[in-house]
């Protein structure tokens, strides 16, 4: 984007490199350029079409400029997956200092399966394998764990089960959401191909689709009462 600069002054001569302007260019925050820009590729395009290479040719910066900050691809997926767990943990948090209800449990699973869906690439990024463990990024093990407590604290709230029971419970929860996130997925591609179909569970599945809040509604009440 720039071309190497010599600066001549009675003193000496300084050469200033692409990546001397780029770091200044970007005032600083050029770890969180790169990530905003890794986001919206792996958004339209898919992780798997995610590189460092590609990430430096889309953000317009010299190639070595973002190994100062992902040395690895994994560590990018990494920081791209930190930023899904954010954004799922904002649309799925729950206040628990205060009294939690089933039906704001029932308004954040929706809320969970509808980030899935419109942000399925970077979900798959999220809960797939190609960041391996997450206790080598403890940011992103952060999060990802903040996510789940969260959603375990609110579902303790209307349990008087035992906390290991709880715990359980929640796991079966999420579960449920998860499943329910690849399912309508594969809903969404079957009635653009066939909208007629009945046969097999898409037709039902379309159905909940269309009703998330009283089926949830009726799971959750069957997991609170098991």
């Amino acid at each position: 984007m720039f071309a190497a600069l010599t600066y001549y002054d009675n003193v000496s001569t300084v050469n200033i490199s692409n990546d001397f302007l780029m770091k200044n260019y970007h005032h600083g925050n050029l770890k969180e350029e790169l990530t905003a820009c890794a986001v919206k590729i792996c958004e339209s395009e898919g992780y798997a079409n995610l590189s460092i290479r590609k990430l430096a040719k889309e953000s317009n910066v010299s190639q070595t400029a973002p190994y100062r900050h992902f040395k690895t691809k994994e560590s990018l997926y990494a920081s791209v997956a930190m930023e899904g767990f954010k954004k799922l943990s904002l649309a799925t948090n729950i206040d628990t200092s205060k009294k939690v209800t089933k039906k704001e449990l029932v308004e954040k699973g929706v809320n969970y399966i509808n980030f899935g869906l419109e942000h399925a690439n970077t979900y798959d990024l999220m809960f797939g394998t190609a960041v391996g463990d997450f206790s080598n990024y403890p940011d992103l093990l952060d999060c990802a764990n903040d996510t789940y407590e969260n959603m375990r604290l609110s579902f303790s709230k209307l349990s008087n089960d035992p906390e290991e029971v709880i715990a359980y419970k929640c796991i079966t929860l999420w579960s449920m959401l998860h499943g329910l996130v690849g399912i309508l997925r594969k809903v969404a591609i079957v009635d653009q191909l066939d909208p007629e179909q009945t046969l097999g569970p898409i037709s039902s599945a379309t159905i909940i689709g269309g009703n998330l809040d009283f089926h949830l509604d009726k799971v959750l009440t069957g997991i609170i009462q098991s």
